[in-house]
């Protein structure tokens, strides 16, 4: 699959939908002909011949085939994602595909996956759809030393020395 791939043409540009909306009407009753009304609104004798007809239906949004999960699955999926970055458990790759399989199995979802598992490119156009970066986990030593400081840690401790004083747990392990 190409992965960054440029529309070159501008189709369905040249009209909107309430220009077709509006030919189909007139057209339907019998104001005008197929070909006068291609002209005036600057649709496709075809397109236009094809929605009159019933052959066709509203012009979508977007070109291409639609998502295997719905929008509101998606959003669903990549606020959870977004959540559990701000909490610290970040999600791979890997972990993200197999999420997705898992919600995909359970509810029973005709996709076009293989296996049910979404690939590479799934996972790729997700990103971007939802303005995701799944970011690689660092080594714990090298996020010690460059973000630990000596006055955060013993702040922490003096904070828990005093709690324990206060609730008077100090002795009730043993």
């Amino acid at each position: 699959m190409v992965r960054n791939y440029i529309r070159k043409s501008q189709r369905g540009s040249g009209y909107s939908k309430e220009d077709l909306r509006t030919a189909v009407n007139i057209v339907k009753s019998g104001l005008m002909s197929i070909y006068r009304a291609s002209l005036m609104y600057h649709i496709p004798k075809n397109r236009l011949s094809d929605h009159v007809k019933g052959r066709r239906g509203q012009k979508s949004s977007t070109y291409g085939r639609r998502t295997d999960l719905s929008f509101e699955e998606e959003t669903c999926l990549a606020d959870c994602i977004r959540c559990m970055e701000k909490w610290g458990f970040g999600l791979t790759r890997k972990e993200l595909l197999g999420i997705v399989e898992d919600y995909v199995k359970t509810n029973k979802i005709k996709t076009q996956f293989k296996n049910d598992k979404p690939g590479e490119d799934w996972f790729l156009n997700f990103k971007s759809r939802h303005k995701l970066s799944i970011k690689t986990p660092q080594s714990v030593e090298f996020a010690r030393k460059k973000n630990v400081e000596p006055f955060l840690v013993y702040q922490y401790f003096d904070l828990l020395e005093n709690t324990i004083k206060e609730l008077g747990l100090e002795d009730k392990p043993s």
